[in-house]
């Protein structure tokens, strides 16, 4: 499913009314039937509180008192323009709500607010909508004022398409808002939907069906996707009676140095939790005695290291050496390698000469962050997983221009470096170089733990070594692991929550992604439907 700005959305409906010829009345008596439908079937109360804009927003919320009024409700309406400020369909809605006996108040003043704190006190439920997705700016004001008496109302609050306050563009807050309970977007969720901190305060998302044409948002770009089971399902390749281990692919993990033995064994285990048929750990042969008193399925192969500890450029030649006379279908570098400079020579040296498809993590990352241009020389699948901190250093941005815009600048990295890059966050981004991003929103705050991320590079690659294509790869790895993560969770809490226990609820998130493949999920409703419930699982 899209996930779109407020411009984009703009852009959608104007094809839609305009060239497919639905008019803007239908759709917003489309979403206001959603809104409805929502307070109906997820919010206790039998009296509401509409509070409207002058612009659509205001329209839908109308329209939305209307089928409250007609399902039963005690519905009053408070308007914050005077009538006459209304136009095209919102004016129409007003038009019809007042020839109900549905009580219509004009709060337009601060001297007014007294009688909208009174009509807060009276009602159970709260339903905002003062300024839809089209606000930049932060409110001001009266307006503030108004969102500041909603807060304190302590009263279920559902905003229309968004929290008044907030804008659709970024997960950043830009000033007071509405902290809602539910918010009911229409047609697609939009980014402060899905990202942190704003997404915190829309509460339960629904998303409304209002007919808008399957077919007209793919005429309009960018290519910037919720991940949903959808998207994944029937990656993983059928298994036949006559295969055999190596149908499924031999990874080499590289990785370990003293003190960091931990990173490439867990990896290598994800490795073969998701399904490749065989998995070695290419390690310095001082530490080797660790891994395979550690590892029982995973084989090693110890490298000469004259003691060291890590991997430097003098190993460079034995390692892709074994890599080239294995057997092995993809690598994976970069977990526990430590910050020797000499490490960094190594990785960055092994990733230029190096022809297996490749997932770089953690300290291969680093390492490549001096001359990240040669990921442009790369003829393979190559796929980086970074955090922020780690992206930081290769892209060379600050945190806090990427976490303004994780999307874009993931996008740009991954078409100026031809390389798939899976941005890891509370809400994990993959960017194709084909011009295509994903975005992750399960998963949870439990997983923020050490060692995860080297799970998911072990999962990444065992995926590549299957022969998965690279952006599938990508997507059902971070779809993977963080089902994973909400197995784990839901059992063993957050607050316990370790890396070893997403390597085995491996087997539960493939069992249900499985299941999915057998019995998709039909909504409850073909025309609301809650977010979770979007992705699927």
């Amino acid at each position: 499913m899209r996930l779109l700005k407020a411009g984009e959305m703009a852009q959608i409906d104007r094809e839609t009314i305009e060239t497919v010829g639905i008019p803007g009345i239908v759709l917003m008596e489309n979403a206001s039937r959603g809104v409805a439908e929502v307070v109906y079937r997820y919010v206790k109360g039998s009296s509401v509180l509409v509070v409207c804009g002058k612009g659509n927003n205001g329209g839908d919320g109308l329209a939305a008192a209307r089928h409250l009024y007609n399902l039963g409700y005690e519905v009053t309406v408070v308007l914050t323009t005077q009538p006459e400020n209304l136009k095209g369909d919102a004016r129409q809605n007003y038009e019809i709500i007042s020839k109900l006996p549905v009580p219509v108040h004009v709060i337009d003043t601060s001297e007014r607010l007294i009688e909208l704190y009174e009509l807060l006190k009276e009602s159970e439920i709260v339903i905002d909508a003062l300024f839809g997705t089209g606000l930049s700016k932060p409110l001001q004001g009266f307006y503030a004022d108004v969102v500041d008496l909603i807060n304190r109302s302590n009263r279920t609050v559902v905003s229309v398409d968004i929290p008044s306050g907030l804008s659709a563009d970024t997960g950043k807050v830009i000033g007071k808002h509405v902290v809602a309970d539910y918010t009911v977007t229409f047609a697609y969720p939009k980014i402060a939907h899905v990202f942190p901190p704003a997404c915190e305060s829309c509460g339960k998302v629904f998303v409304t069906d209002i007919s808008i044409p399957e077919d007209v948002p793919f005429l309009l770009g960018p290519e910037r996707y919720l991940l949903t089971a959808d998207e994944v399902l029937f990656t993983l390749p059928p298994r036949e009676i006559m295969d055999h281990k190596y149908t499924f692919g031999h990874v080499a993990v590289i990785g370990g140095s003293v003190g960091k033995t931990g990173a490439p064994s867990m990896a290598a285990e994800a490795v073969l939790r998701t399904g490749a048929g065989l998995s070695t750990v290419i390690v310095p042969e001082s530490l080797n005695q660790i891994f395979e008193t550690k590892l029982t399925e995973v084989m090693s192969i110890p490298i000469k290291d004259d003691g060291k500890g890590y991997f430097g450029i003098g190993e460079l030649e034995p390692v892709l050496e074994t890599v080239e006379n294995g057997k092995f279908s993809a690598v994976v570098i970069g977990m526990g390698l430590g910050n020797n400079p000499d490490t960094y020579e190594f990785v960055r040296e092994f990733v230029k000469e190096c022809n297996l498809p490749m997932v770089i993590d953690a300290d291969g990352i680093n390492a490549l962050s001096e001359s990240p241009e040669i990921l442009k020389l790369k003829e393979v699948p190559t796929i980086l997983t970074p955090h922020i901190g780690e992206f930081s250093r290769i892209s060379k941005k600050s945190k806090e221009e990427i976490l303004s815009a994780p999307c874009e600048v993931a996008l740009e990295f991954s078409q100026h470096f031809g390389v798939t890059l899976v941005l890891k966050s509370g809400r994990t981004v993959v960017a194709t170089k084909e011009g295509k991003t994903y975005v992750n929103v399960i998963g949870n705050p439990g997983m923020a733990t050490a060692g995860t991320g080297d799970v998911l590079s072990g999962v990444v690659g065992a995926l590549l070594g299957m022969g998965i294509e690279e952006e599938d790869a990508a997507k059902f790895g971070v779809f993977l692991h963080s089902l994973a993560g909400d197995i784990a969770a839901e059992e063993l809490t957050q607050e316990s929550l370790k890396a070893c226990d997403l390597i085995e609820k491996l087997p539960k998130a493939i069992k249900k992604i499985k299941e999915l493949e057998r019995n998709p999920k039909k909504s409850a409703s073909p025309f609301v439907t809650e977010l979770r419930e979007i992705v699927g699982v």
